[in-house]
């Protein structure tokens, strides 16, 4: 991609609203000029994220990240530089010139998504193209997928030769490239398509570049033992954090702030010709912690779709571990169906239904999930009743408690409603013990530590819990935790809060907002050559804005945060968040200099003293005479 000029950069983020490109992922609300959010860099309960549409940049006063839209996406998403713009681009509708050159440069797996992209339009030219590929659409036909599919999701065939690709793509591309796609195969010196005789479903990234594949057999004499085989890891492909469907699915999911999550590629497509489009697959393979933590940048509320075979039920329960019962729904599915079998053997509306309507709370897939076979032994109904009685007492609703306990009651057949309920209240106490005490930690915290009252994290009735708020709360604090708190040690020391800034600080940060937006201010003290500011990283960001005036003449307050590191850019984008009036007066810069000069008044007469004590220390009596009428003068100065 051609490098942008900054009046390109400047044009193309002036296309955009800030506050419309963070809110697919920041839930945002208005707060006067500006909107507000829980910040996405760090946990918070307390919004303290501002966006400032009118400026176009982002604030957060808690953790202090700062920037433009671009420095937003950089950092929310992890990306370069180069990805963030193309990603405002799309967002803005704008096309934007490519340099392959600079590209490659740019992104080096730029070759490794182009050979991929190349190879998926050659499957679905396959496809839809030749007299096998027509062979290959009636099978798909049959299956429920229409040529509106086939193009929506890309599908194509692989033919039944051993290097078609192969030939087709060698001459565009370096050695390395072929080697490192993920394409071939390399045997006894030669080069084979590592797809052959498969209905081909190209797996994308977010940004929809083809990273790999997956075929699927589709003739009934295809003796090959896998259904299914997928691309091997590559620089580009990782099944353990790859979603299928994620670019399509990503804008609604960031919407709804919910993800559907099944298992295969025709559980999604079938999920779609249903109408429910944030549904993304994991691809045949386990959920993984990756998996997870991608999505739950997008996802409050994750609801499982899984195959309804025991593999599928075993799959339910290993996710919810993973997810947390808390933000986790699951849509069973009936009869030890998949989804596309259930879509076909009643309906889409009926899989539409299931999907919205259907839904069941963690703790009943549980009770069905992990009831034993042999409930006729007395001593497996007492150890259900324990596994259960922790999980029930955790669902905050009494009257839900209550109907699960009825439901446990149902399958157990010599316990009564009354006895499964004590067992419940049991637990239920354990759960009020450890909730008092996470409240009487996040009370002192609040208390001691107001700037990070986020510190304390949710309850949890299992040891990690404590380990990890062992880590945020302060050692003194846990020499006095109540009796029913189980001990712990402090694995860290506890994180400082925000430093509040002084009435100097705050003079220095109102007078350097009031030179950014108002020439004449700056001017003013710029040709004052005896005039500086107390503490040096306000002096330094001082100069540098004079610098940028001088050279272009004005201030461009977007182009000059790009010229300043990480932590003076932080501190350039909390001095402009300041609300301050339009309109700057004669008599504030009167006041804001008057505290400067106090300021220095009151430094200098620590000198004095600082100096004072030395003479003393050296026995420099006629030093400490002269410093003594110094430190009078300067004291009187200070009344």
């Amino acid at each position: 991609m051609a490098i942008l000029s900054n009046e390109e950069l400047v044009e193309l983020k002036g296309k955009v609203n800030i506050a419309d490109v963070i809110s697919q992922y920041v839930t945002l609300s208005k707060n006067g000029k500006n909107y507000l959010g829980l910040c996405p860099f760090h946990g918070e309960k307390t919004p303290s994220f501002n966006v400032n549409a009118e400026k176009g940049f982002y604030h957060c006063f808690g953790c202090g990240k700062s920037g433009d839209v671009i420095e937003f996406l950089k950092d929310y998403k992890q990306v370069g530089f180069v990805d963030a713009v193309k990603e405002l681009a799309e967002f803005a509708g704008v096309t934007l010139a490519v340099d392959e050159a600079r590209e490659q440069r740019n992104n080096p797996n730029s070759a490794l998504y182009e050979i991929n992209n190349q190879a998926g339009r050659l499957y679905n030219i396959l496809l839809m193209s030749t007299e096998l590929g027509a062979r290959a659409r009636d099978y798909l036909e049959e299956r429920g997928i229409s040529t509106e599919i086939i193009k929506r999701f890309n599908i194509g065939l692989a033919p039944d030769e051993e290097d078609f690709i192969f030939k087709n793509l060698s001459q565009k591309f370096e050695e390395g490239v072929l080697a490192n796609s993920g394409l071939f195969n390399f045997s006894n010196n030669r080069v084979f398509d590592a797809f052959k005789n498969r209905i081909m479903f190209p797996i994308t990234n977010e940004y929809g570049h083809v990273i790999g594949f997956s075929g699927r057999k589709w003739q009934a004499d295809d003796v090959s033992k896998a259904k299914y085989i997928n691309t091997s890891a590559t620089t580009i492909f990782d099944k353990s954090f790859e979603l299928y469907n994620l670019d399509k699915a990503k804008p609604v999911i960031s919407k709804s702030h919910e993800v559907y999550l099944m298992e295969g590629f025709m559980d999604v497509i079938a999920a779609y010709k249903a109408g429910v489009f944030n549904v993304v697959a994991s691809m045949g393979t386990a959920l993984t912690e990756k998996h997870v933590h991608r999505l739950k940048q997008i996802a409050k509320n994750f609801v499982l779709v899984y195959d309804g075979d025991s593999a599928g039920q075993n799959a339910i329960y290993k996710a919810l571990n993973l997810i947390g019962e808390g933000q986790t729904q699951v849509a069973k599915v009936p009869e030890g169906l998949d989804p596309d079998e259930y879509a076909k053997t009643y309906s889409l509306e009926s899989l539409a239904a299931l999907m919205k309507n259907g839904r069941i709370q963690p703790i009943e897939f549980l009770i069905d999930f992990l009831r034993p076979e042999n409930l006729s032994n007395l001593q497996v109904q007492l150890d259900f009743i324990e596994q259960m009685a922790g999980q029930i007492a955790k669902v905050p609703s009494l009257t839900a408690q209550d109907a699960f306990i009825r439901k446990l009651v149902e399958i157990l057949p010599d316990f009564e409603y009354n006895q499964v309920e004590n067992a419940v209240n049991l637990r239920r106490e354990n759960v009020a013990g450890l909730e008092n005490f996470s409240s009487e930690v996040e009370n002192t915290l609040t208390e001691n530590f107001p700037a990070r009252s986020d510190l304390v994290p949710p309850v949890r009735e299992d040891e990690s819990f404590l380990t990890e708020l062992s880590k945020n709360v302060p050692p003194d604090f846990l020499e006095n935790v109540p009796e029913y708190a189980p001990r712990i040690v402090p694995a860290v020391p506890i994180k400082q809060p925000a430093i509040k800034l002084s009435r100097i600080e705050r003079a220095e940060e109102q007078l350097l907002n009031r030179m950014i937006y108002h020439s004449a201010v700056l001017k003013r003290f710029e040709e004052d050559e005896n005039f500086r500011f107390v503490h040096q990283r306000y002096q330094d960001l001082f100069e540098k804005i004079m610098i940028e005036a001088m050279t272009f003449g004005e201030l461009e307050d977007s182009h000059l945060a790009g010229e300043l590191e990480a932590d003076e850019r932080n501190l350039f984008y909390q001095i402009i968040s300041l609300d301050l009036p339009d309109e700057v007066s004669s008599q504030e810069l009167t006041d804001l200099t008057g505290t400067f000069a106090r300021e220095m008044d009151v430094t200098k007469l620590s000198e004095l003293i600082h100096q004072l004590e030395t003479a003393q220390k050296s026995g420099n009596r006629e030093r400490e005479l002269e410093l003594t009428v110094q430190i009078i003068n300067q004291k009187k100065k200070l009344l």
